[in-house]
């Protein structure tokens, strides 16, 4: 009976990716709101997580196959300050497990500041604000005691002033998880659904999605735990065109060779590594890195500290905080803060 359900859950997974891959119309625009997680342990250990060795309310808002039955009446709440003026909020929510998983529902707001605007006579039209929003509503399911799948519906709206598009999607998950070997894998699409211009000259078209996967395995006998994560497999060259053309000598006209190895090259560019140090029961050290950050955000072939990012959280009484830094370029560093807490225990407090 097992090998059935395993079988129709692989089913129906490549058949998410199949539709995927055949969507109609023409690729709108990727939104940050979909590609940067809000969560900082997230962030810190190379991206969002598709496997974890324990539950987390924060990362589950970006797969629900995360969410643990502890969470319920749980609130997460993160914020990302990133680069001139934008900032992301993210509030997610886990419901009372029933009999058939558990459910979450929460939102995103992508704000990207205020623009000036001005008439066709260049005279000064004052400012108007951008962002992006997405509500979402998920739901997981326990196969068995190894194996989880989820799926989560999400709707929402890009707008420029007057420039309004509305989107809408669907994500599906499969983790497995063997605890007793401190060991977990999975796999997820993110972010497939379609745009729809609304007002003005927004485009119509599908929403940029991504094939993801996550490598998880800690130690009985060590105090930290290796990620290893996989993006956008749905597209194997993800370098920039040009990448790993040959160059020409200017004084004397020489071919110069690229010394690049592409297939290496191509391979981590979908990679991202990450490891968490436990400091206690009450804390931990998130460290991660990515290679195609910081090989596409160097600066005139100088990189410093891009790609890398670090992270901790700790536990006060009935709250439990969250911090990391993401280096991008040389001009700055994207914050990520986050806290959990669970209302009910405040209600006889006000």
């Amino acid at each position: 009976m097992m090998k059935h359900i395993h079988f129709r859950t692989t089913l129906a997974l490549a058949s998410l990716v199949f539709v995927a891959s055949n969507a109609l119309g023409q690729q709108v625009q990727e939104s940050l709101v979909f590609e940067i997680p809000t969560d900082a342990r997230s962030a810190a250990l190379g991206g969002t997580l598709m496997a974890d060795l324990q539950g987390d309310l924060h990362a589950s808002a970006y797969n629900p196959n995360l969410l643990d039955s502890t969470d319920a009446g749980m609130i997460a709440l993160d914020y990302v300050n990133y680069f001139s003026g934008i900032g992301l909020i993210s509030v997610n929510y886990a419901l009372e497990k029933r009999r058939l998983g558990m459910t979450q529902v929460g939102m995103r707001a992508l704000n990207y500041g205020q623009f000036d605007a001005f008439d066709a006579a260049g005279n000064d039209q004052g400012t108007f604000p951008g962002s992006d929003l997405i509500g979402f509503a998920g739901w997981s399911h326990p196969i068995d005691s190894t194996w989880t799948v989820s799926a989560q519906l999400f709707a929402g709206s890009r707008s420029l002033n007057r420039e309004v598009a509305i989107w809408a999607g669907l994500e599906g998950f499969v983790q497995a998880r063997w605890p007793q070997k401190g060991l977990a894998i999975g796999a997820g699409i993110t972010g497939f659904g379609h745009q729809w211009g609304w007002k003005g000259t927004q485009p119509t078209g599908s929403l940029p999605w991504n094939l993801q996967w996550s490598f998880v395995k800690g130690f009985k006998n060590a105090p930290f735990t290796l990620y290893l994560k996989g993006n956008h497999l749905e597209e194997w060259d993800l370098a920039p065109p040009g990448t790993y053309d040959d160059s020409v000598d200017p004084l004397t006209g020489e071919i110069i060779p690229s010394k690049t190895f592409k297939f290496g090259d191509q391979l981590m560019r979908h990679i991202a590594l990450g490891t968490q140090i436990k400091l206690g029961p009450s804390g931990a050290l998130f460290i991660g890195y990515d290679y195609r950050r910081r090989i596409e955000m160097a600066a005139s072939q100088r990189y410093g500290t891009n790609g890398f990012s670090i992270g901790g959280e700790f536990k006060v009484r009935d709250f439990r905080f969250r911090l990391s830094r993401n280096t991008y370029h040389f001009a700055g560093s994207s914050t990520h803060i986050g806290v959990t807490f669970n209302p009910r225990r405040f209600k006889g407090n006000f």
